[in-house]
Order: structure tokens, then C-alpha cells, then sequence
């Protein structure tokens, strides 16, 4: 019998460059699967009666054996391979005698100690039919007759098995790490949901859900499982449920994506407006595989949009000049209102404006010198300017108030106005004014003419006289007094600079001076009073002597009043007391317009605080007002 037996077809038009890449891409050192080789590797040795048989692996410098029996060493250098003449040749190699095969006598697994005699060797193919080794069987005794056609057959057979099975631990290690990945991918994905803000759910490629995360169901309360498939569209409001079904049914139509707002059932049970959305997803032949889509709790925004669209009707509605500014000063926006107020067409002939063109040139530089440093020393600023309108030039007074906007950080971003218009109201104060005048002038007149009548008494009567010019003298005293009482401008306001208090009261009550006795008694600290306040002094007390006259201490020929002022740090104290009146029998049962006028004057205009004593001996008052106050 020749020494090589032809029982394989040899796989040709390799190099061994891809023979070893594909023996190393099978990773077969590591796939862990040793023992499951060894019962072919047994029942070879069985059938061909050998003492050693190996799954021998060849690689570039050595050959390992991935199963073996009766052989001890787990691999040997290239060099000493048997099974590396088989790849080689490509086919079953069968040698009866290696001490006579040229190829294998001189092999040290010959001449050695183990002194091997026969060797036959099937080819473990990979599946592109590369040869990887062989299933090979080994004998110390020479067989001349080689194998027979049975044990040929087998060994090849099992040659095949193992080829098989390196080819189904391969596609076994590619699941597991197909299937590792997929795990992992799972955990990730699971990960990545529960970090989202949003609750997130997963469809089928018909729309069937099957997954959410656990945001979902902490925002809707229901049980897990619950709302898969299309239970989730009971969790809508009623009046919702339509509109999503309808948009939802359209995108698994169309595949397009899938956007709506519809109000959700909180696990609070109320309903809160929420934006859903849906991506598909697509493999690799285009077809939608799923959906992933997202539901974002929008109640909040809905609710700021709500509010916004409240404050922009309210801006546009407003009938004062409403503006907003950059930190440079250059206009974004002025209502309609505003526009009208300054000539201005439309909100495009605002832009490219600035905050300084809106005024008269007087006012621009108050502007520029003191309304924006006051704004960033004290955060606002309000007083009395003139707009400039932009097609006549004409000025327009206006109370112009600024302040700073700012952002949710506390960030400057720019300035905003509220500014009334002034033109009504100064026409109406003209008015008041004018009218106020011709009053002052026709009381002055009727002092006149009621001057000039005593007068004439005091002509024709010699003895009248004493009289007359007493009664003359308070007549003007009165007069005087009408100057401080009667409501002014600030052009007819008396002058009274320098002016202190007592001399205010001196002047004022003048009018009750009776046979050169002073019956109001003035002492006590003196201040210096202010216009403002002089005016609202005079109101009050000429109110209180009046009173006094008609029925306090002042109505009889006896009574006095003693006015009193005390400085008590930042506190002054002025005490009006009563004496010698009738007697006080309690406080009135009514207020007349004067006393109530008298006591607004106090609160609005000083500031302080009004006490009244309804004693039985006579009324003592008391005006408490801050010192600081007294001089405005």
C-alpha cells in the first residue's frame, strides 16, 4: 500500500497568511470547550486501535493540541509537526512507517524517546474550507497496511464532527456576545431612561406598547403593565383622547413623527397638559422596527404662556407709554399706546431708536446726568419730563418712570418704562388753578367790601370806631390766614422762607385778638417750617380755631387757648388746649368736612398722628409729626 492515502478533496487558492487569520479569529484557546473534543478524540483512538490520538491545531511556530489521549505534552514547536505535511498537502495523510518517510524520519517524535512509528491524519476544515489541523491518530508500531476502509471513513467522519464543532462553539461564543450585548445594551437603555426627565415609552412596530420607564408610572400612579398596549390612551383627558388617537394612528400610517399636547392623569387624579412625541427607529432595510417616544410634562409652561399672553394683553391694552430697553439703551419694544403717544406708525419705526430720542433736548440731558445714574444707584427713578413726538417735535409732559429688568439669575438685561402721559392733567390743574384764583380774588373782594363797610360805620359813627379798626384788623388777619388755607399751585403757594412755626400760628391767629390780649397762647420750641407743611399747618389749625370760636374755649368772652410746641428728639409735639369754654360734655356725635379734611392733611401730608381729649374742662389736641417732616 503507497504511504499517503487521498481521502479528502484539498481546498486550494489560499496563502498561509489567511490560514492562520482565520485559526486565530475562531479564538479557540479561549472558548473553553476542551472536554467536548475529547470523546471524538477517545472514540478515534477506539477505532483505530491507537494508543494516541490529537486534535492538533498548526499555527505559524507551533502546534497545540485542543484534545488528546496518550500523549503528554500539550504542544510542540512547528518544526516537530507531523500534521503540518498534512494541511500542506491538503488531504488524508496516512504514513505506515515515518521512519522511512523522508519527511518524518529525522523528526525528533522519531528518533526520541517516544519513538513513533505511524501516523494518520484527517483535516479539521474551517467552514471557508481552510485547513486548520487535523484529528490525527499516532502508533510506536509501524502499520504497514496503513487503516482500513472503515477506520478511514471514521476518522474523517470525525475529522468532520470536530470541524462542526469548532464551528458551532464559534457561532455559540458570537450568540453569547450577541446576546451580552443585547443585555448590556438593555441596561444601558434602562439606565438612560430613568436618568430622563421625561417618562419614555416603546411601541411595536403596529403602535403596541410594550415598554415605559419608571417615570411614567410614578407621574400616573398605575400599576406596571397596566397601560401596554393601548391602555394608555384611558389615561388622557376625555376631551383629549380623540385628537391622539387620531395624530397617533396618522404616524403609524405614514411614519412620520408623532407630536402632540394633550392633558395626562397625575396620580393626584388631576389632569396636567403634556407635550407627547414619537420617533420610529429603522433597520437596516428601512423598515420601522419600533417606536420610541416621549411624554413631557408642559403644565408649568402652559401655565408662564398663560400668564405671558396675560401681560402681553395687559402691555398692549394699557394706555400709558410701555418700553423696554437693552443695557445699551437702544429700543426693543414700545406698545401701541406708546407709539401713538410719540408719532411713531408702527413697531418697526422703533427699531434702531434709543432711550434719548424719545425726549426734548431739556430733558436728554437730565436723563444721561441723572435719571440712569439714579437707576443704578437706587434701582429706579420717577419724575416729571417731556417726551418729544417724533413728527411734530412738539413736547409732551409725561411722568417717566424707569427701573432695571433682569433675568431669572438676577442678571441685568436692560430697562423697562411705565410714563403716563401729563397733558391731561396739566390742562386740568391750569384749570383748577384759574379757577382757584378768581375764588381768592372774589373772597379777597367780599374782605374788601366788608372792610370798606365798617369803614363807613366808623365815618358816621365817632364812637364805632375803636370798634372798626379792631374788627378791620382781624378781618385781615383773616385774610392772611385764607392765604395759607385755600388750595395752591406751586406758582400761587405764599412765601415762606425762613418762616418758623410760631410765626405761621402768630400770623394765622392773628384774627382773635381781642382788646390787645393774645386769647391763643403761643410757647414752647419753635421750628422752622417748609411750604408743604406750612400750608397743611394752616389748614389744620385755622380748622381747630374756627371750631374753638364756635363752640370751644374761644366762644366765651373768658376762654383762652394755650399752643404749645415740644421737640423731643425726632418727634415734635404741637398741644392746642382749651379753657374757659362750656363744658365738654364728650366728643361730637359727627365730623364735619373740615374736621375730616384737618385729619387726612395730617396723615397724608405730614405724616403723623392727631389725638384729641374731649376733657370737660375743654378739648386738648395734640399733632405728633417727624421733625424732619415739619421742614418740606
Amino acid at each position: 500500500m503507497p504511504s499517503t492515502f487521498t481521502c479528502s478533496v484539498a481546498t486550494t487558492g489560499w496563502t498561509e497568511a489567511e490560514r492562520l487569520a482565520e485559526l486565530h479569529g475562531l479564538g479557540l484557546e479561549s472558548d473553553g470547550g476542551g472536554a467536548r473534543y475529547d470523546d471524538l478524540t477517545r472514540i478515534a483512538a477506539l477505532v483505530c486501535a491507537a494508543p494516541i490520538a490529537l486534535v492538533s491545531l498548526v499555527e505559524q511556530d507551533r502546534q497545540w493540541f485542543r484534545s488528546r489521549i496518550g500523549f503528554e505534552l500539550p504542544e510542540t514547536p512547528r518544526g516537530m509537526s507531523i500534521c503540518s505535511h498534512a494541511i500542506e498537502g491538503g488531504e488524508l495523510l496516512v504514513i505506515p512507517d515515518l521512519t522511512e518517510d523522508p519527511r518524518t524520519r529525522d523528526n525528533p517524535l522519531v528518533t526520541g524517546e517516544r519513538r513513533l512509528r505511524f501516523y494518520a491524519g484527517a483535516i479539521i476544515r474551517a467552514p471557508s474550507g481552510m485547513p486548520l489541523g487535523t484529528l490525527c491518530v499516532l502508533d510506536r508500531e509501524a502499520r504497514p497496511d496503513g487503516l482500513t476502509a472503515v477506520q478511514t471513513e471514521t476518522l474523517e467522519a470525525l475529522a468532520r464532527q470536530v470541524s462542526t464543532l469548532i464551528e458551532l462553539t464559534r457561532t455559540r461564543s458570537e450568540v453569547d456576545a450577541r446576546e451580552a450585548d443585547l443585555a448590556a445594551s438593555e441596561r444601558r437603555f434602562r439606565v438612560m431612561t430613568a436618568a430622563m426627565p421625561q417618562m419614555v415609552w416603546t411601541t411595536l412596530p403596529d403602535g403596541y406598547h410594550d415598554f415605559y420607564n419608571d417615570r411614567w408610572y410614578a407621574f400616573t400612579g398605575v400599576p406596571y403593565g397596566s397601560t401596554d398596549g393601548e391602555g394608555w390612551n384611558g389615561m388622557f383627558h376625555p376631551e383629549d383622547q380623540e385628537r391622539a388617537w387620531t395624530r397617533w394612528r396618522h404616524s403609524l400610517a405614514t411614519g412620520e413623527p408623532y407630536e402632540v399636547e394633550y392633558r395626562l392623569r397625575h396620580h393626584s387624579g388631576a389632569y396636567r397638559w403634556t407635550l407627547g412625541r414619537a420617533m420610529p427607529l429603522y433597520d437596516a432595510d428601512g423598515r420601522i422596527e419600533r417606536w420610541f417616544g416621549t411624554c413631557t410634562d408642559i403644565e408649568d409652561l402652559k401655565r408662564a404662556e398663560g400668564e405671558a399672553r396675560k401681560l402681553a394683553a395687559i402691555v398692549e391694552q394699557s394706555q400709558d407709554f410701555i418700553g423696554m430697553a437693552d443695557p445699551a439703551g437702544f429700543v426693543h419694544h414700545i406698545n401701541e399706546a406708546g407709539r401713538r403717544l410719540v408719532g411713531l406708525p408702527d413697531i418697526t419705526a422703533v427699531a434702531g431708536t434709543h432711550v434719548t430720542d424719545y425726549f426734548m433736548p431739556e430733558s436728554q440731558a437730565v436723563v444721561t446726568g441723572t435719571v440712569l445714574p439714579a437707576v443704578e444707584r437706587q434701582g429706579w427713578w420717577e419724575g416729571e419730563l417731556a417726551f418729544r413726538h417724533f413728527a411734530t417735535g412738539e413736547g409732551i409732559a409725561v411722568l417717566y418712570n424707569i427701573f432695571p429688568v433682569r433675568d431669572a439669575d438676577g442678571a441685568f438685561v436692560g430697562y423697562a418704562t411705565v410714563t403716563r402721559d401729563l397733558r391731561e392733567r396739566k390742562r386740568a390743574e391750569e384749570a383748577r388753578d384759574l379757577l382757584i384764583k378768581e375764588l381768592s380774588h372774589r373772597i379777597k373782594n367780599i374782605f374788601a367790601v366788608v372792610g370798606g363797610i365798617a369803614g363807613l360805620s366808623a365815618r358816621t359813627d365817632p364812637a364805632a370806631r375803636p370798634f372798626v379798626t379792631a374788627f378791620r384788623e382781624r378781618l385781615g388777619a383773616l385774610a392772611q390766614a385764607h392765604e395759607y388755607v385755600r388750595p395752591h399751585s406751586p406758582a400761587s403757594a405764599p412765601a415762606v422762607k425762613g418762616q418758623t412755626l410760631f410765626g405761621l400760628m402768630r400770623l394765622i391767629m392773628a384774627a382773635y385778638t381781642q382788646d390787645g390780649r393774645e386769647r391763643i397762647v403761643i410757647s414752647g420750641d419753635d421750628v422752622a417750617v417748609g411750604e408743604r407743611t406750612a400750608t397743611a399747618l394752616a389748614l389744620i389749625m385755622h380748622e381747630q380755631a374756627t371750631n374753638a370760636m364756635k363752640y370751644g374755649g374761644l366762644s366765651t368772652e373768658a376762654g383762652s387757648v394755650l399752643l404749645t410746641g415740644r421737640r423731643e428728639g425726632s418727634t415734635y409735639t404741637l398741644t392746642w388746649a382749651e379753657r374757659g369754654g362750656p363744658t365738654v360734655a364728650g366728643p361730637p356725635t359727627r365730623q364735619g368736612f373740615g374736621t375730616v379734611l384737618a385729619q387726612r392733611s395730617v396723615a397724608g401730608q405730614l405724616d403723623g398722628a392727631l389725638e384729641q381729649d374731649w376733657a370737660p374742662g375743654g378739648l386738648v389736641m395734640r399733632l405728633v409729626v417727624p421733625v424732619d417732616n415739619l421742614g418740606s
